[in-house]
């Protein structure tokens, strides 16, 4: 196994993370409402709402015959002197006096607009009607002190003090529990990532090439199901089988280019049966297991697919087939059997030239009984009969008759789901498969959706593979094809002048 991880952008696909947020998308509303309800509950024990009451005052000349330019430089001498005085503490205890207080309920702030001679004081309270007897108070004192201290400047107010009907910090409020909502969602969106980033799943081709222990053998695009609006809607379940028309031509070729390294196998080293495992369930392994038996039966004679998952059988799914008990694998295993009555089991069909051996669930304990003794002699039989045999076998996470199988095979090919389990599973798998008796072969990486997968099977279609089996010739073949045409022609136009 691999002993350090490096992070590498390429192994990671945008639509596998975008899959997972989506998948858990439920977390992302929970911890957005949260985080909005967290900011009001704290807003409503913590930060009591204010109100502030204005009041404008206007600074103006003592003398008639001053212009708006010589108030305006009056404003910018006593603005500042006439502000420090609104705030002072001799004012504010005048006013609290004439409130009947001992101290001052509220507080001051003085604003001066650029080249006016405006001055606006904002008189802040816990209450509406604190925040405006405030202001009324400071009015009506600041004259006293103001009239004494500038004398060729008058301070009038001009407009106010204002009644404050809503809290002066209720926008401040709003915006905080408004935008808490999506920060909680961007964090937890951001923290899925990161999850999804440390699950370490074989999310691409260049991430499966360095993440798992072995050779990929094909990469397997997803196939979409074709299946009517009525089946999509009864949920109906089809398997795609390259003896359907309706199979892709990408998703046929790929299969066949997984038979073509199981025909290497035999002709190099006589391999003739192989396994076909996974680590978890639903990564897709019956149906490649299905579709390489009916490759390799398009090419050869007497091809048996055994299914051998006596767990979750899913051949006689995938095959809308029957299976009769007493005459199925599992049934076999357990009781014994002899060769004739095995071939009898053994059904054919013409249309797909493949032979078939379903299997049916077993209990438990004869599970768990299951063991290299008792498949050894079973295999060897069918062996003597089929020129290759497929076997379909239990997920090697869950259950050990995967290994156990490998031990009577040839062979072994591990099947991954995009995005399915990590790759150190993975790679335990591997090194289980490795440690049996079969030859380990590599890895099948199936179901693979991406943004890039698209692009490269547009591609794909749109300039063909040139083999000449009625799907077009490539782009440059094409051309090829047609300057050869033209020069045939124009020889032919040749002799016959």
């Amino acid at each position: 196994m691999k002993e350090e991880k490096k992070f590498e952008l390429s192994d990671y696909d945008p639509l596998c993370l975008a899959k997972f947020v989506l998948r858990h998308f439920w977390m992302v509303v929970l911890f957005a409402l949260t985080c909005i309800m967290g900011v009001y509950l704290l807003q409503f024990l913590s930060n009591a709402p204010i109100y502030t009451s204005s009041v404008t005052f206007a600074v103006t000349s003592r003398s008639a015959a001053s212009t708006a330019v010589v108030n305006i430089a009056a404003t910018d001498t006593v603005a500042g002197q006439f502000g420090g005085l609104l705030e002072s503490e001799l004012v504010r205890n005048a006013a609290a006096q004439s409130m009947g207080l001992t101290s001052f309920p509220a507080s001051v702030s003085i604003s001066v607009p650029e080249n006016t001679n405006i001055l606006i004081m904002d008189i802040t309270a816990d209450t509406p009607e604190l925040a405006y007897k405030s202001a009324l108070a400071i009015i009506a004192c600041h004259t006293d002190y103001s009239s004494t201290v500038f004398d060729t400047a008058v301070i009038d107010s001009i407009n106010g003090p204002t009644i404050p009907s809503q809290p002066s910090n209720q926008g401040t409020r709003d915006t905080l529990l408004k935008l808490s909502g999506p920060l909680g969602a961007c964090a937890m969106i951001a923290l899925l990532l990161f999850l999804a980033i440390r699950n370490d799943t074989v999310q691409t081709v260049s991430g499966a090439k360095h993440q798992i222990d072995g050779k990929l053998l094909a990469t397997i695009y997803h196939e979409a199901s074709r299946l009517s609006w009525k089946e999509r809607l009864k949920r109906v379940k089809k398997s795609i089988l390259i003896s359907d028309p309706t199979c892709s031509f990408y998703y046929t070729e790929t299969i066949h280019q997984i038979r073509v390294q199981l025909e290497r196998a035999k002709e190099t080293k006589q391999q003739s049966v192989f396994v076909i495992a996974s680590c978890s369930e639903n990564e897709g392994k019956s149906t490649v297991a299905a579709n390489l038996a009916l490759s390799l039966a398009q090419k050869h004679r007497r091809v048996l697919l055994l299914d051998a998952d006596t767990r979750k059988p899913a051949q006689h799914l995938i095959f809308e087939a029957q299976v009769e008990k007493g005459k199925d694998f599992g049934s076999f295993l357990t009781k014994g059997f002899k060769k004739e009555a095995l071939m009898d089991s053994v059904t054919y069909n013409e249309s797909t030239k493949l032979y078939t051996l379903y299997t049916s669930s077993i209990r438990r304990n004869q599970a768990e009984a299951i063991s290299k003794d008792t498949l050894l002699p079973l295999i060897q039989a069918l062996r003597e009969e089929f020129s290759y045999i497929i076997i379909d076998t239990p997920p090697i996470g869950f259950f050990a008759d995967a290994e156990v199988l490998a031990d009577t095979a040839d062979a072994s090919i591990l099947v991954i789901r995009q995005d399915m389990a990590p790759s150190m599973i993975i790679n335990d798998a591997v090194d289980n498969l490795s440690d049996t008796n079969s030859d380990f072969l590599g890895f099948v990486f199936n179901n693979v959706r991406s943004f890039r997968a698209f692009s490269f099977r547009t591609g794909s279609y749109e300039y063909g593979y040139g083999y000449g089996y009625g799907y077009g010739y490539g782009k440059n073949n094409g051309k090829q094809a047609a300057s050869d045409k033209s020069q045939r022609s124009g020889k032919e136009g040749k002799k016959r002048g």
